[in-house]
């Protein structure tokens, strides 16, 4: 890790601690080595960077979005963490390749399966792209969530740090090994990936997939 990568770290690290009341003992149900797929959901700016520099020494690799890269000091901060931009409407053929080099390389790929930061607790509707990578690559998928990071601008106007939850579950595989995803198919694992994350959830937290049981017909849980 270059030196500036651990001054910024260090430096995200002593703020999240500052502005926030993290139960980090969590994360150590993390594996401490991938390949693996970390599935995130994404209400706010906060749990993109917390899980990075909470997570290293893990060589961890983010998918973010391109407009990141239109910004100086957000500019500066995707490329010494090695982000992969990417259109939150779809991921080009240069993207989705960097994502295969990451996973083949023995490292963890970090995405969010809603495609981008929704500024809403609720869960959005997942994404047919992340579905593709997890399927091509067939490496395991531990989804990890964050409940609290939305109520920053409460606490911090009463001078309180905001309690924020971290739930990491188990990790689950893909089951389907072999075939081609149609449109159909891919959208039905994504919805089936974002229901591994609604399954750590308070069911108020559901949003889209509210009325959805919870069982999986392309995942399972694996030790």
């Amino acid at each position: 890790m270059k030196v500036s990568e651990r001054i910024v770290n260090s430096i995200f690290r002593a703020l999240f601690r500052l502005f926030f009341r993290l139960n980090l003992d969590a994360l150590k149900e993390v594996p401490a080595s991938g390949p693996y797929i970390i599935i995130l959901n994404h209400p706010s700016i906060y749990e993109g960077p917390m899980i990075y520099v909470f997570l290293r020494p893990r060589r961890l690799i983010a998918l973010a979005k391109k407009q990141l890269w239109e910004r100086k000091f957000t500019s500066r901060l995707m490329k010494l963490w090695e982000a992969i931009p990417i259109d939150h409407l779809s991921i080009d053929r240069s993207s989705m390749q960097r994502c295969f080099e990451v996973l083949d390389s023995g490292n963890f790929l970090c995405l969010a399966p809603e495609g981008t930061r929704t500024n809403d607790p609720n869960l959005q509707k997942g994404k047919p792209g992340v579905a593709y990578i997890a399927f091509k690559k067939q490496v395991p998928i531990v989804p990890v969530v964050t409940i609290g990071f939305d109520r920053f601008s409460y606490y911090i106007k009463r001078l309180r740090k905001t309690p924020v939850e971290i739930i990491v579950g188990k990790p689950f595989e893909i089951t389907l090994k072999e075939g081609r995803l149609s449109p159909k198919l891919r959208q039905e694992l994504a919805d089936e990936m974002m229901m591994r994350l609604a399954e750590l959830m308070p069911k108020s937290y559901w949003g889209y997939y509210k009325d959805r049981p919870i069982s999986f017909t392309y995942t399972r849980q694996i030790s």
